[in-house]
């Protein structure tokens, strides 16, 4: 039987035992404890036999690259692994544990079978494990700086961090190799960034890098600390050179653009040219980075480069509905519903549930002058949540269309009773809207000024303001004070 073959019974009869527990009676509930028991056994000693095999391999390699002159004069060992910086979405921080022997003094050789099982407890991620065997280590060899550094990680994994910090601080201070300071000033920074200390994590990242200038994961991690801190431009600045050397790197293509973006919401007249894995959507990108990228080409009106992104996704992921209604979107802004129904269609039938969608379907149809079949989506809408403030907005739009200036602004006022100031701002601007159908240009403008906190997001705003400059006779200079 191939080893494989083994393996896949073990994970059969684990599942068996998963699926007949909750049925089975208490005697039958004993035999199955039973079984899982003897698998545990076999687990473990199979984890005991791997590490030996591993020690042994490892030998074996050391002794013929010492018989052919090969062995370095430190070996060095490297994993990564990533910890959250923040709770959904993000991007995270790159994390290197990366370890140097000392020497091979008879000290050394004689703990290397406890570095060797605690290294394999660390690579299969059996992180308690792991975290015994460094500690033992530690305390019979304090000066042997890999283990101390894999002690370190491992405390970090089983989350706790108070400690990791302190092994970190030490070996940053007295590890007389600069790979092992400059990596334990890296894991420092990780540290303080998960506490969203972003200026002292930065400020590890840069003694990292002025140890070792080449380590890659603290160029990235101190341009993701610029960027949560809000400097846009030094995010960039960092990641330009960053990408030129790792041009395929997704999740630092997804910081640029991040960076990108909310550099042109600060200042809308910067230029920048995006690193070459950017210049173009191509389908070689991570589906990520094209949904980074489709979201800065919306930001700065490029919809046909934001269409090619959602084609690809699109394409990619087929049963995903947010492809479909980004493709639709971007359709329809270049060229109108007829195109753009079909699309937005699709993505209603892969997430029935998501009002957005729906919307979006009667938004469509609402400036294509269908207005009834326009106001029956917003009901449906409106008939799952009352409260919908999509759905609102919705007709309040639709009773602009037909006329009815009472009816839209009483639902408009609704959007003024809301505890959040963006949801306050949108019933502004609606009740603004409505003012200039009605031709009352100075209470339209009291209302736009009101909602111009939220200029970014309601881009609309700046444009209403012009106009009712114009109309009350204000001058050009005038008009450019309510500029965003």
């Amino acid at each position: 039987m191939k080893i494989e073959d083994w393996f896949h019974t073990l994970r059969n009869k684990a599942q068996t035992i998963e699926e007949k527990w909750q049925k089975a009676s208490e005697k039958e509930r004993l035999q199955l404890a039973e079984q899982l028991f003897q698998l545990r056994q076999v687990s473990d000693t199979v984890v005991d036999l791997w590490l030996q095999f591993e020690e042994k391999l490892s030998n074996a390699i050391r002794s013929i690259k010492e018989m052919e002159g090969q062995l370095p004069a430190e070996e060095k060992k490297t994993q990564q692994s990533q910890v959250n910086t923040e709770a959904p979405k993000a991007v995270e921080m790159k994390k290197t544990a990366d370890g140097k022997k000392k020497d091979h003094s008879p000290e050394t050789n004689l703990y290397e079978p406890i570095f060797r099982r605690g290294e394999g407890f660390y690579h299969l991620r059996m992180f308690q494990d792991a975290k015994k065997c460094f500690a033992e280590l530690v305390q019979k060899s304090p000066d042997w700086e890999s283990g101390r550094l894999y002690y370190a990680y491992s405390l970090l994994l089983c989350e706790e961090k108070e400690l990791a910090f302190r092994e970190f601080r030490l070996l940053g201070r007295t590890a007389s190799s600069p790979t092992i300071v400059a990596i334990s000033f890296n894991a420092i920074g990780c540290i303080l960034a998960e506490e969203e200390q972003w200026l002292e994590a930065a400020q590890a990242f840069k003694t990292s890098l002025e140890i070792k200038p080449e380590q890659e994961e603290a160029k990235y991690n101190l341009a993701l600390c610029y960027l949560r801190d809000g400097d846009a431009q030094e995010a960039l600045d960092e990641l330009e050179p960053y990408l030129e050397e790792n041009e395929h790197d997704w999740e630092a293509q997804m910081l640029w653009l991040r960076a990108a973006k909310l550099l042109h919401t600060m200042d809308q007249t910067v230029e920048w040219s995006p690193p070459k894995g950017l210049q173009l959507p191509t389908r070689d990108l991570d589906s990520d980075t094209l949904q980074e990228m489709a979201s800065l080409y919306e930001t700065v009106g490029n919809y046909h480069r934001a269409q090619i992104c959602y084609h690809f996704l699109a394409e990619r992921l087929p049963k995903d509905g947010w492809t479909w209604h980004g493709l639709a979107w971007n359709t329809w802004l270049i060229a109108g519903t007829k195109r753009a129904l079909t699309l937005v269609k699709k993505a209603i039938s892969l997430a029935p549930e998501n009002d957005d969608f729906l919307f979006s379907y009667g938004w469509m149809l609402l400036f294509d002058g269908r207005v009834d079949e326009a106001i029956k989506a917003f009901r449906i809408i409106l008939e799952k949540n009352r409260d919908n403030r999509l759905g609102q907005s919705g007709m309040i739009s639709a009773y602009e269309k037909l006329g009815d200036t009472q009816e839209a602004k009483r639902l408009a006022k609704y959007f003024l009773e809301d505890a959040e100031p963006y949801v306050r701002s949108l019933g502004y601007l609606h009740l603004g809207r409505i003012a200039v159908v009605e031709e009352n240009w100075r209470l339209a403008e009291q209302y736009f000024q009101r909602a111009l906190p939220f200029a970014e997001q309601l881009w609309e705003i700046p444009i209403y303001l012009q106009l009712c400059a114009s109309k009350l006779g204000q001058s050009e200079m005038q008009t450019e004070l309510v500029q965003p």
